[in-house]
């Protein structure tokens, strides 16, 4: 079976959940914490939120302030992160997906199998005993976990009537990077700095915006508008996150917007067959406008093509 790669994580989700549990007796999907522009893990809950109503089921998106006097709760499969689930009801007839939720108050549903955790990639995670999906992609039914990489936040028909368009967009002399700037371990001054200097000698103007980097809530509607009008869009990431091969949501979404893949890890490289710019084309500052017009068109449909395979 054959998935589209930005739409890849809600569907390895779905098969690796079911196959640890067999058929769920639920019947809605709630989305605990971290509502919109609330922070930076909120586009990974509205991605899911997103990918579930897409795929039928009722779906909801709660926190801690909404008044849900009366709401019928039974058979829900929660999906929630460590400091956002303050109020999140604990019921032995519903079942929850925790990212870095490390409270002992989900210890006896761990106990009844009503729980697992859900992780990001990072190398560290790589796990011999798992059931492997593909490289990046695996669950491990002893120990109740699945790991895989985010996603984009685009379905896929919206990738397909998006790809429509992309021959009559008029790039402007501008590279943007919507996300967070990154201090400490995983400092992304340097890269960053870098990426500018050699946009400025080839007549882009490199612009960092985002909800941490600027305090700008940036609506998705603009989001992809600017990703998709700017001759670049580069998904860098800091030293840390690129030795520990953690994969950023940001490349799945520039890719699924229009933009010629441009990494600075390895890891992300690998992960794409190598159908992305890699590394050197960003540290060694060997952006040129040319050869992202000769080359660009290709490798974005390269890129947008490609699929991972599987049998499950």
């Amino acid at each position: 079976m054959k998935f589209k790669l930005f739409f890849i994580s809600i569907w390895l989700f779905l098969y690796s959940f079911v196959s640890a549990y067999g058929e769920l007796p639920i019947n809605k999907i709630i989305i605990w914490g971290y509502k919109l522009h609330s922070h930076t893990h909120s586009y990974i809950h509205e991605g899911y939120y997103r990918a579930f109503k897409h795929l039928g089921y009722e779906t909801y998106w709660f926190d801690e302030n909404d008044k849900l006097d009366g709401f019928d709760f039974s058979q829900s499969l929660f999906l929630t992160e460590g400091n956002c689930d303050r109020g999140i009801p604990l019921r032995e007839d519903c079942f929850y997906v925790l990212h870095n939720c490390f409270s002992k108050k989900y210890d006896r549903l761990y106990r009844m199998g009503h729980c697992v955790t859900l992780q990001v990639y990072w190398h560290c995670l790589k796990d011999s005993e798992a059931t492997h999906i593909d490289k990046f992609s695996f669950y491990n039914l002893k120990r109740k976990t699945i790991c895989m990489p985010w996603a984009t936040d685009l379905l896929p028909h919206e990738i397909d009537e998006a790809k429509k368009n992309w021959p009559k967009l008029q790039k402007q002399p501008y590279a943007y990077f919507v996300g967070s700037r990154h201090g400490g371990v995983n400092d992304t001054a340097g890269v960053l700095d870098s990426f500018r200097r050699a946009c400025s000698e080839n007549g882009i103007k490199f612009i960092v915006t985002g909800l941490y980097s600027t305090a700008t809530k940036v609506a998705n509607k603009s989001h992809k508008q600017l990703i998709e009008t700017s001759m670049l869009a580069p998904a860098l990431q800091g030293k840390s996150q690129v030795d520990q091969g953690y994969i950023p949501c940001r490349i799945f979404k520039n890719i699924s917007y229009g933009q010629l893949g441009v990494t600075n890890s390895k890891t992300v490289y690998e992960l794409f067959k190598r159908k992305v710019s890699n590394k050197h084309i960003v540290i060694g500052c060997t952006i040129f406008p040319g050869y992202i017009r000769s080359i660009g068109k290709n490798l974005i449909k390269d890129c947008i093509n490609t699929s991972l395979s599987y049998n499950p």
